[in-house]
């Protein structure tokens, strides 16, 4: 199966395509209609308002018979060559229905095609409801054909329906494209259908499972309902039994379960499972099942990449793009990889996928030449945009937006390519110099002149790093260092020079480092009722708690004292660094008891007046006292440990949610733990993760697009869906610390994203 995957896309370097049948959208539309209502049909555009100033210009409507179902079709012609619009262009189709009661339905379907040539997809939203009760689709919609588009409304208020609004954005005109689209929107209705799970712990009729596999020697389990024990069968692929077992009922605070334990079987294979009721797709064990995840997700960074050809995604992207240094010079930032549905990219995401790579592609320099030296060109795109964006003083590319295609031709009066100012960040210094360094051992032999350059850039960013560390700077965008994270970046970057230099000046540095890592730690029990230590705070005065509510660094505490450790084991702190990464598997070990059968790591311990809410993402809109109310109950919603502290499953947040890169953040400091230890409970907990994300969590639903079965369609905004996606992550309803994964697509939990995928591979470099 890896074999034909790998060799059909020429080793991911041609687009790889999924099996639709094994996407949820499949499903979904094959789900029996009880009761329709139909709500546009094309007769009159009567109750069809055109709208959206900021490119009303570019927008007409009309209806048309050229392509319908009914009388006729809704048209919209729009251009896309668009610049200097901001936000991002966009006009909607706005369809009255006048306060209707749509109360005995719950989905939403539209049928749209669009003409176009040269453009590959569109991003649109479909708006649904009222002021006090709304709704927002985000799917792709792709050129040429007809895009059946169903959407389920289940928890919104629906008596008084005042509209359904359908949003195509002008997302720019590339080079190859007609910049003139024709948008027909042929029909529109509510439907009444069995709705989907989407919030909680239970599973309802499903059977959870790693879709991916199990590593031979690890534990192999499946989770099923509350149902009264059950016999269960493991076929092979010709269909013969090889394992037979009963289910042990599971009782835990998040319910009760029937788990399936095969962990005796094995023998590599392809294998289902059978019960009374459940009947699982295929999966492997195999001495790498993650293996075809890996290759999907290399195909997905290629298709991110930014400023060249990727044939059927897009040409040359971005090439007029500059960021600007104070002093007056500039560089083009257009390389490396669009970081999500927004094609921006992060100087921070780019460098901890690259490294991700290159500590990913140690593990097949003996086994797998092939995919080895794959991997190795992979990480040289964002080792090389790191290399390219940095103005030698300090100064780089941190945040670059592009917010739509554009041509190449740079008109006098644009000023857009101007918007991107160079920053100087610590942190994102730190994180630089650590990448570069990796980039030196990794390419030393195989290419020694570019090999140089990283090590030198890398010196470089170190000192710069410390040195504006030091002086307290830090970027607009993320604020203020926090300790626990900036010196714990700070020592994996110094460990890497000291391992390729072996000056004592670095192993010093990282030893002062890890110090202050040290400081930040919980190293006595609170006066709680459940006793928990070895987490982490922000800084050495513990004022506030170390959590992430979007982008996960929770690793790099851990991280450091693990890279340290391994280079300087005749260190005289090396005994304390011990201590420090023993703390934290006991952390580990005791708050994985919370979320038995599905074993997720927790997010995070709160302490309601320890909460920083400066780094926590709060809409411009939202108060902060409102904010603070709402994270606050968020909180009082985990398990209950003492005092004012609580344990939640899920972090808190206010407008990102999706939890796969904190997630998995924590995972990487735990597989390190578990390879550095040889500790095979730790190697287990971090499998779990992998396993959630595959498809063993309680909607049965691989997260990676292409991959397992039951994805979901993601929010790609700029191409079609692409192989390898993994999403921003499942996220949260309102204050409940519980599971949240609906059918509607939308920003920022189904949104692809490049920092999910680094931190996924950065797991599986620790884990054989």
């Amino acid at each position: 199966m890896v074999k034909d995957l790998i060799e059909k896309s020429s080793y991911a370097n041609k687009e790889m395509f999924d099996d639709y049948e094994n996407c949820a959208e499949s499903r979904w539309l094959k789900k029996e209609v009880k009761e329709e209502l139909l709500l546009f049909d094309g007769s009159s555009l009567e109750n069809v308002e055109l709208r959206n100033a900021n490119s009303l210009h570019q927008a007409k409507m009309g209806l048309s018979k050229k392509y319908k179902i009914h009388t006729f079709s809704l048209l919209a012609t729009a251009n896309t060559k668009i610049e200097n619009i901001k936000p991002r262009p966009s006009f909607s189709l706005k369809i009255n229905l006048g306060k209707q009661d749509l109360s005995i339905y719950n989905r939403i379907r539209a049928k749209i095609y669009i003409e176009a040539s040269g453009h590959q997809a569109f991003y649109f939203h479909f708006g649904f409801g009222n002021p006090d009760a709304y709704t927002n689709h985000a799917p792709i919609i792709v050129p040429n054909e007809v895009n059946d588009v169903v959407f389920e409304v289940e928890k919104i208020k629906r008596d008084a329906v005042e509209y359904i609004t359908i949003t195509p954005f002008l997302m720019g005109c590339p080079p190859e494209a007609d910049p003139v689209i024709n948008v027909y929107v042929l029909e529109l209705k509510a439907e009444l259908v069995d709705p989907e799970y989407e919030l909680g712990w239970n599973l309802d009729n499903k059977i959870a499972y790693s879709h991916s596999g199990y590593f031979p020697k690890a534990r192999k389990v499946a989770i099923i309902e509350n149902t009264s024990p059950q016999e269960f069968a493991i076929y092979n692929e010709e269909e013969k039994l090889v394992f037979q077992g009963v289910s042990q009922e599971v009782r835990s605070r998040l319910g009760t379960f029937q788990v399936l334990d095969f962990s005796k079987l094995e023998d590599p294979g392809v294998y289902t499972i059978k019960t009374n009721n459940f009947v699982s797709n295929k999966f492997v064990i195999a001495e790498n099942p993650y293996l075809a995840s890996i290759w999907k997700s290399l195909n997905f960074l290629r298709i991110l990449r930014c400023g060249e050809d990727v044939a059927g995604v897009h040409s040359a992207c971005h090439l007029n793009c500059r960021t600007y240094d104070e002093d007056g010079r500039t560089v083009p930032n257009f390389g490396g990889w669009h970081d999500a549905g927004d094609v921006s990219q992060f100087e921070i995401c780019t460098a901890e996928i690259a490294h991700a790579l290159l500590d990913l592609a140690k593990q097949f320099k003996e086994t797998d030449k092939i995919l080895y030296e794959r991997i190795l060109d992979e990480a040289k795109v964002g080792v090389s945009w790191l290399l390219r964006t940095r103005f030698g003083n300090g100064y780089r590319a941190l945040a670059v937006t592009y917010r739509i295609w554009r041509d190449n031709v740079l008109d006098k009066d644009n000023d857009t390519v101007f918007t991107n100012p160079a920053e100087n960040g610590p942190f994102e210094n730190f994180c630089a110099a650590a990448c570069e360094a990796e980039a030196y051992l990794a390419y030393k032999d195989l290419d020694p002149a570019y090999a140089n350059w990283c090590l030198r850039a890398a010196k470089e960013d170190f000192e710069f790093a410390k040195e504006g560390y030091k002086q307290g700077i830090y970027t607009k965008r993320w604020g203020p260092s926090i300790p626990a994270q900036t010196s714990g970046e700070g020592a994996i970057a110094a460990s890497i020079l000291y391992k390729i230099t072996n000056d004592e000046y670095y192993l010093e540095e990282a030893s002062k480092y890890l110090d202050d890592v040290m400081a930040c730690q919980e190293v006595e029990y609170h006066d709680w009722d459940i006793k928990v230590r070895g987490f982490f705070y922000e800084d050495p005065l513990h004022k506030y708690i170390l959590s992430y509510d979007h982008r996960g660094h929770d690793q790099t505490p851990i991280h450091a004292l693990v890279a340290v450790s391994e280079v300087a084991p005749h260190h005289p702190n090396y005994q304390k660094w011990q201590t420090a990464i023993n703390l934290y598997k006991e952390y580990i070990e005791k708050t994985i008891e919370y979320t038995q059968p599905y074993g997720l790591l927790p997010a995070n311990i709160y302490i309601l007046d320890k909460i920083n809410l400066d780094h926590i993402t709060i809409p411009a809109s939202i108060p902060r006292d409102k904010a603070k109310k709402d994270l606050e109950s968020q909180i009082k919603a985990g398990i209950k440990l003492g005092n004012n502290a609580y344990l939640r499953i899920f972090p808190i947040a206010i407008q990102r949610r999706g939890f796969h890169a904190t997630l998995l953040s924590k995972t990487k400091a735990v597989s390190m733990i578990a390879k550095m230890l040889n500790d095979e409970k730790l190697k287990q907990i971090a499998i779990d993760q992998l396993e959630w994300v595959m498809g063993k969590n309680p909607f049965s639903s691989s997260t990676m697009y292409g991959e397992g079965y039951n994805y979901h369609p993601l929010y790609v905004a700029f191409s079609r869906q692409i192989v390898g996606a993994l999403p921003v992550g499942i996220k949260t309803y309102k204050e409940l610390d519980e599971p949240y994964w609906p059918v509607i697509n939308n920003a920022v939990y189904k949104e692809i994203w490049g920092h999910t995928t680094g931190k996924y591979l950065w797991v599986l470099a620790d884990i054989k």
